[in-house]
């Protein structure tokens, strides 16, 4: 059988298979600790729901934590979806507690960047080479990947030190002993109305950590979402300068590194 689906008729109106979605959504990034969301089967599709209902729409920290994490399952939700053949639909109904729901739309044969990306999903974001772009190239590569989740990353050339007053982080991916050489931190972001802009920005956080699996490269969350007030201090004036630009952003921060 082959590896990628082939759009027929009768692959558009075949059922949605619920198993590779749900899987989808486990390999995504996530915080640490039990999953504040989860994924239940609905009339041909899934719903991402908050484990506390009042999280779907409330300010507090859990709640936009929440958001953002679900976010990143739901990019990996659409990218499972795409690999089945179908065009990927989400809605988001007033609903307390739900975030989201994806249902299959019409045929649809799959890019290969997504097949790409789905793959390296699967793989559990694993650099897939060494031999992808680098510096410039790369972060135009990665822009463009946070520009397709309607949300807009900046390059910072400041480090960035995870702490419990940043925001939290995202451990567990990776091996946190490996080197790091030439990290490069950015800020990545979403503006809008809960519970969109933290959906948006975690569905760019999980893209930006698949395609930069495919260009080489490791992937740390450093802070996802990221306290406003504490990242301005964290930074230097000339990087303050894209926090002030962006205000009413759900913002995260990562940190990228190229795989020895």
């Amino acid at each position: 059988m082959s590896a990628h689906p082939v759009v027929t008729p009768e692959a558009s109106r075949a059922a949605l298979r619920i198993a590779p979605l749900v899987d989808a959504a486990r390999a995504a990034a996530a915080p640490e600790g039990s999953a504040p969301w989860f994924v239940t089967a609905v009339d041909d599709g899934v719903a991402v729901r908050s484990v506390v209902r009042r999280w779907s729409l409330a300010e507090e920290p859990l709640a936009r934590v929440t958001r953002v994490a679900a976010g990143a399952g739901l990019r990996a939700i659409r990218l499972a979806v795409a690999a089945q053949g179908r065009r990927p639909q989400v809605t988001h109904p007033v609903e307390e507690g739900l975030l989201a729901v994806v249902r299959p739309g019409e045929a649809y044969e799959p890019r290969p960047l997504e097949r790409a990306l789905y793959a390296a999903l699967r793989d559990q974001g694993r650099p897939q080479g060494a031999d992808g772009p680098r510096d410039a190239a790369a972060r135009a590569v990665l822009r463009r990947a946070a520009e397709t989740e309607s949300a807009w990353l900046r390059g910072i050339g400041h480090p960035v030190v995870p702490g419990d007053e940043l925001g939290p982080a995202w451990p567990g991916l990776l091996d946190e002993q490996a080197p790091r050489p030439e990290p490069v931190f950015v800020l990545v972001g979403a503006a809008g109305r809960v519970p969109h802009a933290d959906l948006r920005t975690g569905q760019a956080v999980e893209a930006l950590r698949l395609t930069a699996a495919l260009l080489g490269l490791r992937t740390a969350v450093v802070a996802a979402p990221a306290d406003p007030g504490a990242l301005r201090a964290r930074l230097p004036d000339r990087a303050r300068d894209i926090l002030d630009g962006a205000r009413g952003s759900t913002v995260a921060v990562l940190e990228f590194w190229r795989a020895a």
